[in-house]
């Protein structure tokens, strides 16, 4: 009977110890687990944060590419824009994209030089809602809006003036009526368009009206203005001017010292100005514009 309950015992104890050896080991295999889960958490965040930081240095080194093309010559000096271009087409088509950049997206810009040698460069003055663009006839290229620039004659201005109402807008446009010329003689300058010519005091002027449009040739010291209407006449018949909200007017000089040439439209508030020497440059400047 005693050995019966040494061997119980002997067996009771071995049982026991088992089962603590088998909790222990699932202990054991429960904490390696959680290591290992906690390990590649780890693994997972540090992989996080350095994509992370690679995302951000490469965000940050095109947004440096980007505006590396626009950048400023000192810390008080105007913006300027890179001009790089072979021609005067494709320079005039980057100072366009200088200039919508710096007036705003909605810029109405040039994109023709009006001229058939030099190379063309620009700068303005102003901001979106009043701005002058000069335009320069160079022997070399320079960026858009080098200091430089300013010491130079432009052989061309493009403006914007804001007024106060549309009615202020339209007043400033020297349009003329054909009305006002009732009875003056009429001539001839090309096809269906017939011009009123007035004499007087050592002046001619000879004017006619197309849509919205008013064109007036002053000849200088009784230079007959008719050649340079017919001039006009033909120019016009292959470069087309912007669309005025009511009235444009286009004004030239014909004769010795001639020189101011300006064309000019109402658009809303806004009037835009065109001025140069050159009857050519202006009207293919002008029939280039674009929004």
């Amino acid at each position: 009977m005693k050995k019966s309950i040494k061997i119980f015992m002997a067996t009771l104890v071995a049982l026991t110890l088992a089962a603590c050896g088998n909790e222990n080991n699932k202990k054991l295999s429960s904490s390696e687990t959680k290591t290992t889960q906690k390990s590649d958490v780890s693994k997972e965040s540090k992989k996080t944060e350095q994509s992370s930081e690679s995302s951000s240095s490469s965000s940050s080194s095109s947004s440096e590419s980007s505006s590396s093309e626009v950048s400023s010559s000192s810390q008080s000096g105007p913006q300027q824009a890179k001009v790089t271009g072979d021609n005067n087409t494709q320079r005039m088509a980057q100072i366009a994209g200088a200039l919508k950049y710096f007036l705003g997206k909605d810029a109405l810009v040039p994109t023709k030089a009006g001229i058939s040698s030099g190379v063309v460069n620009a700068y303005y003055t102003g901001d979106g809602n009043n701005f002058t663009v000069y335009y320069i006839k160079d022997t070399e290229g320079k960026n858009f809006n080098d200091p430089s620039l300013k010491d130079k004659v432009s052989y061309i201005t493009f403006s914007k003036k804001t007024y106060g109402s549309e009615e202020e807008a339209e007043q400033a446009v020297n349009y003329i009526s054909g009305e006002a010329e009732m009875g003056l003689p009429k001539v001839p300058l090309s096809g269906n368009v017939n011009a009123t010519l007035n004499s007087g005091a050592g002046q001619r002027y000879l004017h006619w009206n197309s849509g919205k449009w008013s064109v007036t040739i002053h000849g200088i010291a009784g230079k007959d203005p008719v050649p340079t209407g017919r001039k006009v006449v033909a120019l016009l018949n292959n470069a087309y001017l912007p669309a005025p909200d009511s009235r444009g007017a286009a004004s030239f000089t014909a004769g010795s010292g001639s020189g101011n040439q300006k064309i000019e439209w109402n658009n809303g508030k806004v009037v835009y100005t065109i001025k140069g020497s050159n009857i050519n440059s202006l009207i293919e400047l002008a029939g280039s514009i674009q929004k």
